[in-house]
């Protein structure tokens, strides 16, 4: 049976959805979903976590690994994915490359909806991980 009413926004809610992707989600000290995303054609992976402000904002920052380069080359490519692209927004802090991204939902959700913007960012990770190394125009 498909559910068609709107949830509260909670993390059990989150975590739920990504479990339903047939990811392996870990939980954070602060109780946060945590996935590890990688392909085994890449040397970089994303740490995405996915976290609920007062159940009220879902938002997403992935930190990505295993990629070396030095902090102007990072701020390039960042700068460089955002002109081109729309999701999720890349930036750099303290020379790392993260991606975030963040939705509003205090009026609660839809689960196709939240499964639609769990999956985008999901994808749009993967893409960055694969543009960043050369693999996806």
């Amino acid at each position: 049976m498909t559910e068609t009413q709107i949830r509260p926004l909670t993390q059990e809610y989150v975590r739920e959805t990504l479990k339903g992707f047939g990811l392996t989600v870990l939980t954070d000290p602060d109780g946060d979903s945590l996935v590890i995303l990688g392909d085994e054609r890449l040397q970089a992976h994303a740490l995405m976590i996915f976290a609920v402000d007062r159940g009220k904002v879902l938002s997403y920052l992935g930190q990505v690994e295993n990629v070396f380069l030095d902090e102007n080359t990072a701020l390039l490519k960042a700068n460089q994915w955002n002109d081109e692209r729309r999701w999720p927004r890349a930036f750099v802090r303290k020379g790392k490359l993260h991606l975030d991204y963040h939705w509003d939902l205090e009026q609660g959700i839809h689960p196709g909806l939240l499964r639609d913007l769990l999956l985008g960012v999901i994808m749009g990770t993967g893409k960055f991980l694969l543009w960043l190394e050369g693999m996806e125009a």
